[in-house]
């Protein structure tokens, strides 16, 4: 199988992040005894993953099911009838 430039490029930069993510974790990891978080933050920290992960979820749900069912179709005609360019 033949690789496309796309495909490198887009390899190549998550090969990046994922060094750059090791790197991060690495040197955070010594900085870790050092820092100390209240009951209370990690109370705050838990309901902000809680509801961000509930949120991206519906969001995507809300993306997928109206892409399969047509609904940015009119949006898109609309946009085709009035721009001149197209």
């Amino acid at each position: 199988m033949r690789l496309f430039s796309s495909n490198r490029l887009l390899i190549g930069m998550v090969g990046i992040v994922v060094i750059a993510l090791i790197v991060y974790l690495v040197l955070g990891y010594a900085e870790l005894p050092t820092m100390h978080m209240s009951g209370h933050g990690w109370f705050a920290l838990g309901l902000g993953v809680t509801f961000s992960t509930i949120l991206g979820v519906v969001l995507s749900t809300v993306f997928i099911i109206g892409r399969r069912r047509g609904f940015d179709e009119s949006a898109h005609d609309a946009v085709i009838d009035t721009d001149p360019e197209t």
